[in-house]
């Protein structure tokens, strides 16, 4: 079970307490749920070093997965001269096509159209989780890496 957690929502994501969408996400690590971040290229700008720091003891854990940005930087790159993509993430697609995840919190807009659309994101098709409201979706995700 695995998730990738956009720039956007890491912040809420690691406050203590947990912000109010992210303390669903909290509870369902700690039953096994993982986290799949990446440090290189356009995450490690995004995310900075305090906040990739802050999820060390969840790798520690064993709550959540480094994937080099390696694995997945050739794919970044045909994604983000494809002329159908909306958001300016293709790093999050090309993260989330390298290991299967399927499942993104994020706030963005234009991210979560494109992790909807098939042509991106599928079999089996991505799923976004915005908000407590979505926690249901923590149940049934799964996670290949």
């Amino acid at each position: 079970m695995c998730i990738i957690v956009d720039a956007n929502r890491l912040g809420a994501f690691l406050a203590d307490p947990p912000g109010e969408n992210a303390a669903p996400l909290r509870a369902w690590l700690k039953r096994g749920g993982r986290i799949v971040y990446s440090t290189g290229g356009v995450f490690a700008r995004e995310v900075g070093r305090r906040t990739r720091d802050r999820l060390l003891p969840y790798v520690q854990a064993g709550r959540a997965t480094l994937v080099s940005a390696d694995r997945f930087a050739d794919d970044e790159r045909r994604l983000r001269a494809d002329p159908d993509l909306r958001s300016d993430d293709p790093h999050v697609l090309a993260l989330a096509r390298a290991v299967g995840v399927r499942l993104l919190h994020t706030g963005d807009a234009d991210l979560t159209a494109d992790f909807k659309n098939k042509k991106f994101i599928d079999r089996p098709r991505g799923k976004v989780y915005s908000s407590a409201a979505n926690a249901r979706l923590l149940a049934t995700t799964r996670c290949a890496t």
